[in-house]
């Protein structure tokens, strides 16, 4: 499931600039506690998501984060069905980088 997003405003004298993004995927709507999908944050504003199953329903949101850890509110929801047959993590598109693998941060 390839991701994408608009880039956070640039930094201002308020605010600081983002170095990357935080992806998270529910399970549900308004999950209180969605999983982090990057370990490290993602410093492109698409990337793609592997380790979704087919015909299942997921929930994503994206945050900001700066050079100093701070993060900015949380993104709209995007709720994505993946349908059947169509989307694994064995025959993804290669067409973004890997979400997980954001430790490439150029």
């Amino acid at each position: 499931m390839v991701l994408s997003w608009k880039a956070s405003a640039p930094g201002d004298s308020m605010h600081d600039a983002a170095i990357g993004y935080c992806v998270y995927r529910g399970l549900k709507s308004n999950d209180p506690s969605p999983e982090l999908v990057n370990p490290i944050p993602f410093p492109d504003t698409s990337c793609t998501d592997d380790l979704v199953e087919n015909d299942k329903k997921y929930y994503y949101v994206v945050q900001a984060i700066s050079a100093k850890g701070i993060t900015s509110i949380v993104s709209n929801e995007a709720p994505v069905t993946i349908p059947t047959g169509r989307q694994s993590h064995r025959s993804v598109s290669a067409s973004a980088p890997l979400c997980r693998e954001s430790a490439n941060v150029k």
